[in-house]
């Protein structure tokens, strides 16, 4: 038996097949279904409208997290003798980081320190004057002096009246004169040299012993801070994220030891639509859903970029003003039982309101 097909129609003729409804269309459909079964004519409104204000309020800003970190580095190089860390410690402000090998620096120390020793005790010496044995010395001298002055006082007085009776020449007596004169001199050089050993060096060496002084004084200080660096104390607090350099390994000058991640500086980075801006100022709370909490974690945004990103040479109509989009950042809250480090993706809630899920979807 021959099979007869059935005849073709043309397009025309064809009943038009019912065409798939947009994504917003097939949600509000959904929603009006659903709520129509559930309670009737009245409950299916406002079952509806619920739903969809609820399914509003779950819309989302992609965004990601990020933190202050500082990176550590000591100005000087050396092994590293003792690291005091480890990776995923909490440490506080000024708290001991690790310490490089000094040994050389404090031999260092010590010399300097021997040397500021020596210039402060020569300044001291010099500012002084003679010992008291030296100056006893001098005052012997003195009263040696004096009695040779009398002794020669004494001839001459002799002599002059030997004189007078020519028993005695006048050659003598100019040599008895000259005697005298001799010893006077003696006795003042004798005395000055009493009153210079009281007084000390002159001022012109003191002078430079204690220019000397200040320079080994100088000495000690640089050493001194040298060794400092051999022992680093954390700059902020925070948790340390990574070490770079071991116990035993050598640290160049100048580069990174570890890093910290700083205490309270967790921020989440998001993207606002230009028409929901205005939501999203500086001081306004947010919530920040985020993978393995519990529940949302508060956040307050802190700056808003005043340029708007993706923006392009030419005349915005309403329509592309709104795929405008401002870079964004909040301030975490700490979150209770969970952990969230820089790089996680996380989602910014939005509030129900006209033209709420547009906007996200623009952006998304």
């Amino acid at each position: 038996m021959r099979q007869t097909q059935p005849p073709t129609l043309p397009p025309s003729a064809r009943p038009a097949l019912p065409q798939t409804p947009p994504r917003k269309a097939r949600r509000r459909l959904a929603c009006g279904l659903s709520a129509f079964l559930r309670a009737g004519l009245l409950g299916g409104l406002l079952g509806g409208l619920s739903g969809c204000l609820e399914a509003q309020a779950e819309l989302q800003l992609p965004g990601y997290i990020e933190a202050d970190v500082t990176a550590v580095a000591s100005p000087v190089a050396g092994t590293m003798a003792q690291m005091a860390v480890k990776e995923g410690q909490a440490v506080r402000a000024g708290e001991t980081l690790y310490v490089l090998e000094s040994r050389q620096e404090e031999a260092r120390l010590a010399e300097a320190q021997a040397r500021k020793e020596q210039a402060e005790a020569q300044t001291h010496n010099l500012s002084k004057g003679a010992r008291e044995a030296e100056l006893e010395s001098l005052r012997a001298r003195l009263r040696y002096a004096k009695a040779q002055l009398s002794q020669a006082e004494a001839h001459l007085k002799k002599s002059e009246s030997l004189f007078r009776k020519n028993f005695v020449s006048e050659a003598q007596l100019d040599n008895e004169r000259t005697n005298v004169s001799l010893a006077q001199s003696q006795v003042e050089d004798a005395r000055a040299a009493l009153r210079a050993a009281k007084l000390g060096a002159r001022s012109d060496e003191r002078a430079a012993a204690a220019a000397q002084a200040s320079a080994a004084q100088a000495g000690v200080a640089q050493v001194e801070w040298l060794l400092q660096q051999k022992k680093v104390a954390a700059p902020v607090g925070g948790v340390v994220q990574e070490l770079y350099v071991r116990q035993g390994e050598f640290s160049a000058t100048g580069a990174t030891v570890l890093t910290i991640l700083h205490a309270g500086s967790l921020r989440v980075r998001f993207f606002v639509p230009n028409d929901l801006r205005p939501q999203f100022m500086p001081g306004a709370a947010v919530a920040v859903a985020i993978s393995g909490c519990d529940k949302p974690v508060n956040a307050r945004i802190s700056r808003v970029s005043a340029r708007p990103e993706y923006t392009q040479p030419m005349m915005f109509s309403q329509e592309l003003r709104d795929r405008l989009s401002f870079l964004t950042e909040a301030r975490l809250e700490a979150p209770a039982g969970c952990t969230v480090p820089p790089g996680t993706p996380v989602g910014v809630r939005v509030s129900a309101g006209s033209g709420a899920d547009k906007s996200v979807a623009k952006a998304s």
